[in-house]
């Protein structure tokens, strides 16, 4: 696993994601070669809201999802399981099997969002909405299909990470696939309370639009 180093400002990657064909034996082989697991995993999920892929809007997205830990960095691995065009059919095209994208938790992201188009970054997937919770996926062009995630750190994001590390420590050893909801991991609070952060900041208009 060649992670190639970040500049501090980016913070300490949190995740590792791998595109893969077929999701259950991709589970087996990392347990079965590295001793990764137990895993949770979601199925049919839709994870990016008010997605652009490559500038335009995005098609519904269906994926299944497990996550397992390799001491404090989530391992992410990803089917689609629809023929929407996405990031994750382009890498299937391109021939990449290696790691897909990796991920870091910034609070300041528009600033970050900012620094990395500057420095040699190009944006694959913008998602979320700007005032709320934003993340996108911005590939380098130095080293083509590889990804970072860019993650806006905030009271409904941090849950959401939080919530699946519990669900990877509570898990029982002696099974390797914990099936779990991902849409019901939003917590209703924070959620409430991020929207009416970005109401208030709205009208004092200091939303900022971080892409286009």
């Amino acid at each position: 696993m060649i992670i190639p180093p970040l500049s501090s400002k980016y913070g300490p990657i949190k995740q590792v994601a791998y595109v893969v064909p077929d999701l259950d034996k991709a589970i087996e082989s990392w347990h079965k070669q590295f001793g990764i697991g137990p895993f949770v995993v979601a199925r049919n999920a839709s994870p990016l809201a008010n997605a652009k892929y490559r500038g335009q809007p995005s098609g519904k997205i269906v994926l299944d999802l497990a996550f397992a830990y390799i001491g404090d960095v989530q391992l992410e691995l990803i089917e689609q399981v629809n023929d929407t065009p996405s990031m994750y059919k382009e890498a299937v095209a391109r021939g990449y099997h290696s790691l897909h994208h990796y991920g870091v938790c910034v609070e300041d992201f528009p600033g970050v969002y900012r620094d990395a188009m500057a420095n040699g970054f190009t944006a694959v997937v913008d998602a979320g909405f700007d005032g709320i919770a934003r993340m996108s996926y911005v590939e380098s062009e130095e080293i083509p299909g590889l990804i970072l995630e860019i993650i806006e750190w905030n009271s409904l994001t941090k849950p959401y990470f939080e919530s699946i590390k519990q669900l990877v420590d509570d898990a029982d050893p002696a099974q390797l696939i914990h099936e779990f909801d991902l849409a019901k991991l939003t917590p209703i609070g924070p959620a409430l309370k991020q929207v009416g952060k970005f109401l208030v900041n709205k009208l004092l208009g200091r939303v900022e639009k971080t892409a286009a």
